[in-house]
């Protein structure tokens, strides 16, 4: 029997999805959006900090993006 210590679940973890895994770089390569990225968890996804989601959707537009925002 597994021990409910071995599943966390995260709520309210912002991740960002891309098209492609070369955007993904490109975006790791930008110092001021790398600092968000904590975690890739794929080629195309990565795990941000919390509560900087503002912060990166204005940096991503800056640099000519227009990501969708899903809200929960």
């Amino acid at each position: 029997m597994a021990n409910p210590d071995d599943y966390i679940l995260h709520e309210n973890l912002p991740v960002l999805e891309v098209a492609n895994s070369q955007e993904l770089d490109m975006l790791l390569t930008d110092a001021q959006t790398a600092r968000f990225i904590l975690h890739r968890l794929s080629p195309r996804v990565a795990v941000l900090a919390p509560g900087y989601d503002a912060v990166l959707l204005a940096r991503l537009r800056k640099l000519g993006h227009m990501p969708k925002v899903l809200e929960r």
